[in-house]
């Protein structure tokens, strides 16, 4: 079995060079076409909290303000993948793999599982950071919900994983 349609879920992290070069691998091995995705998520980190006590949405004018924002900050986000996807399909390119580009504004998760089942991807690769406890559960994972909702099969490059603490080393041995 090989994989025709590759869909690599893209962002601005560390280890998206790693993903989208697994996929790329992948792509060159099945002569797959490949779409690169880049999801601005609208609900980012730390969006509203330089706001926080300042009084801004506090009143009508305000809340007009944080609004206008929170679209600046998303037009700028798209603007900075697009040069981020551009890059990406100049290698694919270069390799003889004929690859496209997408971004959308969303919750990533969600718009990758959609995406993945419209073109239709028979693979997904994406990334994974590697949080537990309350940083998955308060920041949410990608990975999780794209495993658990894909119409197709998925790949999970895993993000760099802390190696284990000299102290715990000597209780295993």
């Amino acid at each position: 079995m090989g994989f025709k349609k590759i869909l690599v879920a893209v962002d601005h992290s560390s280890q998206a060079t790693a993903v989208f070069e697994q996929a790329l691998e992948l792509a060159q091995k099945n002569n797959a076409h490949l779409k690169v995705l880049h999801c601005v998520n609208p609900q980012g980190e730390g969006e509203i909290a330089p706001l926080m006590g300042t009084g801004v949405g506090l009143d009508p004018a305000g809340g007009k303000m944080v609004r206008s924002l929170q679209q600046e900050r998303l037009l700028q986000e798209k603007e900075r993948a697009q040069h981020l996807l551009k890059s990406y399909c100049r290698q694919a390119a270069e390799l003889g793999i004929v690859a496209e580009s997408d971004c959308k504004i969303g919750e990533p998760g969600t718009l990758i599982c959609e995406i993945a089942k419209s073109w239709p991807a028979d693979l997904i690769v994406i990334g994974r950071r590697g949080r537990k406890g309350l940083a998955e559960i308060f920041l949410g994972s990608v990975s999780n919900r794209v495993v658990h909702n894909a119409s197709c099969s998925v790949l999970i490059v895993q993000g760099n994983v802390p190696p284990p603490s000299p102290s715990k080393e000597k209780k295993d041995l």
